[in-house]
């Protein structure tokens, strides 16, 4: 759902109702000690479409049943559910007659408590001002543009008002959400107030609002709380806090005073008053808890039945309904725990479709940090000594942590068994192989692969392939750069990075020599790129915002040679725009690939069936094909499906744009890019393919690295001082 998050709360009252309703010796008699009989929670089903219905555009409570709306190339259509039977109903000109009149597909559909049904669409065409435009039905079969003319005023770029989310009154009054985060109300077309609170937006469709008989409930600015307002006067009447990140939550009305928040951590109830908060359901295993799908809509129906619409990112379209079943267990008979440092979604994927084949297991999910965050050094010290205590989860997913070490010690289980299975299945051996290999096992299986690619001026591409080319294009080069725009811990990091197979000892560390070498041809490189120049624009510090082991510069197009790591499709976008501009075609940085999502069993946990068989879900195709931006898939199927993905629809659709000024020239760059084509796809697969060279650095070690280098940088410690400090902080890391 573009979001993410776990949570595991039972409801106390279900909890204690199955508690007492399994107290009775008959119940007792059988059961072993420890196990709970509670039932009754929250369940998640899908529900088939209609065959042949085309794309769902949003589902609806009218009259008390569920209706789906869909479109094709025929027009839009909907459908009524009842009884688990679709039935189709009117065509819905008036849709249809708007995309075909008035040029404005409808791609949104609200009810407003007026009685009518309302679309929202952006012009098909580009001679039309760039804006959502909000249809209703005419009454004659026709479409009508109702959106108030204030929000039809063109600005200097040409666009129109950017409608992130609308409602309509009983009295017809339309409210709005602009994108600057400004709620309007319009009647008959003209303003007639605003909420002066902005609301933070993202996205150029996000449901920030929903309204009941009597309120209106909008998110507050603070993201946290929940604001509710008399829709006859604008007055605020009450702010909920909810103690959560609700930027990626739906709300929906339900009984009198009662509304529910719907996100990755499940579905929670409120009250008005703010007096009750509690978890209905779960989100962990669910669909909702996947990155790689959209939530369309979410609706409250009867019977305390919810329904939720997705759209898959890669095609396609779910209805998922969640209802209370009174025979599912409260409390599952097993569980499973996956420990990472940071949260992944192609794990979260492995976990729906796990839950999928294992209802009875309740699947743990922990992580160190949010996916954005940077775990510290003290959590992997903390996790090291309980792994090697004989506890910790019966999952480890390895990304950042020290796995040779793990080896070594014993912490991982042997899957060598279970790769030859995968390898069976079509799962890239050279890609694997390699990752985790000790004395002929395998004890770590990367889901993903993530590979740095390089491109540029032969002469400089050479420059990048060893530390004693790099040390003579310097020495043949003086103050000719290397890279483009950049700064010192770019390109110090990332080449680094380039080099560390040759600055490892064979019994392990650092070489010292080697480093101090290094060091000091990075410290002229410096110097030549100007990095303290630009830093003085761009700010120090990029590298530790960043998530990636390689990217070499800014991308201002003014590169003579590139190292980017690119982990899928979407992160290959600017990449080979940028190269298709220098006439270059990417290539392997010395056959480097970086596993990722790279999953272990603990050799202490007493669910090793249990935990290879989520293992195995991690290569499922359906969880392959995800472009989680977390690397490329391991599965040869999935691989493949990339290059025909990029031709479709959806696909040529697509395009991403970024920009920033050169701080030395002053010039504004702007890259519009789309994805690779089919073509350079299967170049790309073809050299992943081939790649046979695992890059893992140990994220304490990378830490290490540039926090010395940064003192060497800004003149705190010479640079013989310096490749000292790394090496005997690493000696040290390493021992422990």
């Amino acid at each position: 759902m573009k979001m993410k998050r776990i949570i595991s709360l039972i409801m106390a009252v279900i909890l204690l109702a199955g508690l007492t309703a399994g107290c009775g010796k008959d119940e007792a008699e059988g059961k072993k000690e420890g196990e709970v009989s509670a039932k009754g929670r929250y369940v998640e089903e899908e529900i088939p479409l209609p065959k042949g219905a085309g794309e769902a555009v949003g589902i609806l409570n009218q009259n008390d049943s569920l209706v789906l709306y869909t479109r094709n190339e025929n027009g839009y259509h909907s459908y009524i559910y009842e009884n688990e039977v679709w039935t189709a109903s009117d065509d819905i000109s008036w849709m249809t007659d708007a995309h075909n009149r008035l040029g404005i597909p409808i791609d949104h559909i609200y009810s407003g408590k007026d009685g009518s049904i309302y679309g929202m669409g952006i012009p098909a065409s580009d001679d039309v001002p760039y804006g959502q435009h909000i249809i209703k039905d005419a009454g004659d079969g026709t479409g009508v543009d109702c959106t108030p003319a204030p929000c039809l005023e063109v600005d200097e770029q040409g666009w129109t008002d950017l409608i992130v989310d609308m409602a309509v009154l009983k009295n017809g009054t339309i409210v709005i959400v602009e994108m600057n985060g400004v709620v309007k109300f319009y009647q008959d077309g003209k303003k007639i107030s605003e909420i002066p609170e902005i609301i933070p937006i993202v996205s150029d469709h996000q449901p920030v609002m929903s309204i009941s008989d009597e309120h209106i409930a909008i998110f507050g600015k603070d993201r946290q709380s929940v604001e509710f307002y008399n829709p006859d006067n604008g007055e605020k009447l009450e702010s909920v806090e909810v103690k959560q990140e609700l930027m990626e939550s739906v709300i929906v009305p339900g009984e009198a005073g009662i509304w529910y928040l719907v996100n990755p951590k499940g579905i929670q109830r409120i009250t008005e008053k703010g007096s009750i908060m509690e978890t209905l359901m779960d989100g962990t295993g669910m669909l909702m808890n996947m990155d790689s799908v959209y939530l369309t809509s979410f609706l409250y129906g009867k019977n305390n039945v919810f329904y939720g619409l997705y759209n898959i990112s890669q095609g396609g379209e779910k209805l998922m309904r969640y209802r209370y079943d009174e025979e599912a267990k409260a409390v599952r008979d097993k569980s499973l725990s996956i420990y990472g440092l940071k949260e992944n979604q192609t794990v979260s994927q492995a976990i729906y479709t796990f839950q999928t084949e294992h209802p009875e297991v309740k699947v743990e999910y922990h992580t160190a940090t949010g996916n954005e965050e940077t775990p510290t050094s003290e959590t992997i010290r903390t996790l090291n000594a309980e792994l090697l205590n004989g506890n910790g989860a019966d999952i480890l997913i390895l990304d950042g942590l020290p796995v040779s070490s793990y080896m070594e010690k014993g912490i991982l289980a042997d899957l060598s068994d279970l790769a030859e299975e995968l390898y069976q299945k079509g799962v890239l051996k050279n890609v694997t192989v390699n990752t985790a290999n000790l004395d002929g096992k395998l004890y770590a299986i990367p889901a993903r692969v993530s590979l740095p690619i390089i491109f540029g001026e032969d002469e400089k591409v050479n420059a990048c392939q060893s530390l004693d080319a790099f040390h003579t294009y310097l020495e043949q080069n003086p103050g000719e750069r290397l890279f483009g725009t950049t700064t010192n811990d770019l390109a110090g990091m990332t080449l680094f990075n380039t080099f560390y197979e040759e600055l490892v000892k064979e019994e392990g560390g650092l070489d010292e020599e080697k480093l101090t070498r290094f060091l000091n041809d990075w410290m002229k490189l410096c110097e030549v790129q100007n990095t303290r120049g630009i830093e003085g624009e761009f700010g120090a510090g990029i590298w530790k915002q960043m998530s990636t082991r390689f990217s070499s510069g800014l991308g201002l197009k003014n590169d003579p040679v590139m190292i980017e790591e690119i982990g899928g499709l979407i992160s290959s976008m600017v990449p080979y725009v940028l190269a298709r501009d220098s006439g270059k075609t990417p290539g392997s940085l010395k056959h480097y690939y970086i596993p990722q999502v790279i999953a272990g069993i603990n050799a202490a946990s007493a669910s090793q069936e249990l935990a290879a068989e989520f293992i195995e879900c991690l290569f499922e195709e359906s969880v392959q094909k995800g472009d989680n931006s977390d690397g490329f898939p391991v599965l040869k199927s999935a691989l493949a499906y990339q290059a025909e993905y990029v031709e479709t629809p959806e696909a040529l659709n697509l395009c991403s744009s970024t920009g920033a000024t050169n701080p030395e020239t002053g010039e504004e760059v702007r890259i519009d890019a789309a994805y690779p084509s089919s073509g350079e796809v299967n170049q790309l697969i073809q050299i992943i393919e081939e790649l046979n060279v695992p890059f893992m650095l140990d994220g304490m070690v990378s830490e290490t690295v540039l926090m010395e280098m940064e003192k060497c940088y800004n003149g705190k410690q010479s640079v013989e001082e310096t490749a000292k400090a790394i090496c005997q902080k690493v000696d040290t890391y390493l021992a422990e």
